[in-house]
């Protein structure tokens, strides 16, 4: 679902906000980006670009900010992708090569998750 999101966000400069949720919980949780590096990427992008809400949608993401989402809430891309597109259409539209064997995750949920929570008890219990 990220890699779908992406493309369709690269090719149209849209991206449904479900898909920004998990997109933005992937590079901020999963892969460990600072939420600002996403939400300057996005403003770039967006043909529906607005200041105030691609901030606070991105810091709601990364669990910063006064109204996020706790940090140890992080999205599963498979279950997202399970829940909101069960029979893959929308995945299927955007990554034409799903079906060929497309590749495995880029990083295994349960320890990307784990490391997130971690990292960010570290940045809170000082």
């Amino acid at each position: 679902m990220v890699d779908a999101g992406m493309r369709q966000l690269n090719e149209t400069g849209y991206m449904h906000n479900r898909v920004r949720m998990v997109v933005a919980s992937f590079l901020c949780k999963h892969l460990l980006i600072n939420w600002q590096w996403g939400e300057a990427y996005f403003a770039e992008k967006l043909l529906d670009f607005e200041l105030a809400s691609n901030v606070g949608n991105w810091q709601w993401a990364a669990g910063t900010g006064c109204d996020a989402a706790p940090y140890f809430r992080v999205f599963n891309p498979e279950i997202q992708q399970k829940k909101f597109d069960e029979k893959g259409i929308y995945i299927r539209k955007w990554i034409p090569e799903f079906d060929l064997g497309y590749n495995e995750p880029m990083v295994d949920h349960a320890f990307a998750r784990d490391r997130a929570i971690e990292t960010y008890k570290k940045g809170i219990i000082k």
